[in-house]
């Protein structure tokens, strides 16, 4: 029998998976334990990173009672349930604020992928897969973040892979792999293999306990610096959108945290340790995936390029531009909600046709068979798309939310809204034509559709190699149909700008602080605090 394509692909590279896995559960040396390092001295912080919680479940299971470690916690720290992530909403990009307390527009990169103009080859950035390494090397050199800063004492992570400087890093990855794809593909057939099958493969919950025990492992050795990254929740809502096994992920991983607390006191840590539970986005379900590029191309006759969504069989970014020579434009997915959409300038000679922005007037004068497209104008009119963001020829921004304009602009004062053809923000009238500090943005703007999304969206549309127009998807919409290689398309997701998506609790516990209810925080603002309290 001769599989089709798509169907080949998914089984050698299920394959790969397996026996890469494999190899690493029987033979990868576990060296890093034994080396020794100097007594921990001072004050000492944990990160709990819990992947993709929603905070209108979070809400409602606290409520219940099926949170007791953490409503504990909340009652006797300080709790903000409006904690803002980063903009695009997105794993690894949007750990960077917590260790660092800088805005992540300023880490050197754009999100999980992102397309870098100034290269020659692996213009496409992409941090999923094997290919995750490379986000630590394109960090930028000048913000030095808590890892770094604790030279020489031991410092642990458990499941990230921005952690640049740390001492200690343990990712679990095959048990990810097997955990967000069960019941798909080979991964069923694994775990069904007699006596061994559920220890090769596990599922989410047994993945979490694990890398549990792993950390305390860990702990016992006092690192200064400690982040825990809990995946299931993303990783199961992409692949099943949001149900009962969502809401009891969130209630295993809270018996987990208080697992670890209790750990913390019975070491004596309690004293010195910081603990800070945290989240880098919520979630969205969806019911629609659209397949962008065929649209533009069927609608418009554009040939845009889609990025992989997962680099597998090799952990070099080395594509060259030459592949691009032929295309009109290259897409970016970030969280399948979010994407930056690059084009190139066709009245330059290759390659120079990619290493800028696409000029305003040719952004709305772009050529094609059919004739000069407005770009802006024709996304603006496809119903699965929500914001289209972009810069004018005055280097304002401009945020289109289907016929609905405004405008951003900037001054000593702050930033300033200007919807001047309806309001696609939704904002009310008094947080109009007023400039406004990023704090301020940060308090008027949290019960609204769009939190803090005015400094969010300056900063990332001015920050090099951002894409020439950036798009968010409205709710219910992917914006990858057939994209990911195991399960094709995805239930849920993330990476907008929209309150379910932005918007996530953080909860902070620093030895001898009161307890305190704090209206909104920025994912930057708990970095400053953890660097604050190890003395940084």
């Amino acid at each position: 029998m001769i599989l089709p394509k798509k169907k080949k692909r998914v089984v050698f590279s299920g394959l790969f998976l397996v026996l890469s896995g494999l190899a690493l559960y029987i033979w990868w040396p576990d060296y890093q334990w034994s080396h020794t390092y100097p007594p921990t001295e001072g004050n000492t912080c944990t990160i709990f990173l819990i992947d993709g919680l929603s905070s209108e479940i979070f809400k409602a299971e606290l409520q219940a009672g099926h949170l007791p470690v953490m409503e504990k916690m909340i009652n006797e720290n300080i709790y903000t349930e409006n904690g803002i992530s980063s903009f695009p909403t997105m794993t690894g990009y949007g750990f960077y604020p917590f260790i660092t307390g800088v805005d992540a527009t300023k880490s050197g990169i754009l999100g999980l992928r992102w397309f870098d103009r100034k290269r020659k080859e692996g213009n496409l950035r992409n941090y999923v897969g094997r290919t995750n390494v490379h986000m630590n090397d394109d960090l930028v050199d000048s913000v030095k973040n808590v890892f770094e800063l604790s030279t020489p004492f031991y410092t642990a992570s458990i499941n990230t892979f921005m952690d640049k400087g740390v001492q200690h890093n343990i990712k679990t990855g095959w048990a990810h792999t097997t955990a967000k794809y069960e019941g798909k593909s080979i991964f069923k057939w694994l775990r069904m293999i007699p006596f061994v099958g559920q220890a090769i493969a596990k599922n989410h919950f047994e993945h979490e306990s694990d890398a549990l025990h792993l950390a305390i492992r860990q702990l016992r050795k006092n690192p200064k610096v400690h982040w825990i990254t809990f995946p299931s929740p993303d990783a199961y809502n992409h692949v099943s959108g949001t149900d009962d096994t969502y809401m009891k992920l969130i209630h295993h991983i809270d018996s987990l945290i208080g697992v670890y607390i209790s750990e913390v006191k019975k070491l004596g840590q309690d004293k010195h340790r910081m603990i800070a539970i945290v989240s880098d986005h919520g979630i969205s379900d969806v019911s629609a995936n659209i397949d962008f590029c065929g649209w533009m191309k069927d609608s418009y006759g554009l040939s845009i390029e889609r990025g992989k969504s997962v680099n597998i069989l090799s952990s070099a970014l080395d594509q060259p531009l030459e592949d691009l020579k032929m295309k009109d434009g290259y897409f970016v997915i970030n969280g399948n909600l979010t994407a930056y959409l690059y084009m190139k300038n066709p009245y330059l000679p290759f390659p120079q046709t990619w290493a800028n922005d696409l000029p305003y007037s040719s952004l709305i004068r772009y050529p094609a068979k059919s004739g000069f497209l407005n770009i802006p104008q024709i996304l603006s009119q496809n119903t699965g798309l929500e914001l289209i963001i972009y810069k004018d020829d005055q280097k304002n921004i401009v945020i289109r939310n289907g016929d609905q304009l405004a405008q951003l602009s900037h001054s000593p004062h702050g930033i300033t809204y200007h919807p001047f053809n309806g309001n696609p923000l939704s904002y009310p009238d008094s947080l109009t034509e007023i400039s406004f500090s990023e704090t301020e943005w940060l308090f008027k703007t949290t019960e609204t559709i769009f939190p803090y999304a005015v400094p969010r969206i300056w900063n990332l549309m001015n920050t090099p190699s951002i894409g020439d127009i950036v798009m968010t998807s409205r709710k219910g919409v992917d914006l990858a149909n057939d994209y990911e290689i195991f399960v094709g398309n995805y239930r849920g997701g993330h990476g907008g700008l929209r309150k379910e998506i932005i918007t996530v609790p953080y909860i902070i516990h620093i030895p001898n602080r009161p307890s305190e209810k704090i209206k909104a925080l920025r994912n930057e603002d708990i970095g400053k605090m953890v660097k604050n309290h190890l003395g940084f």
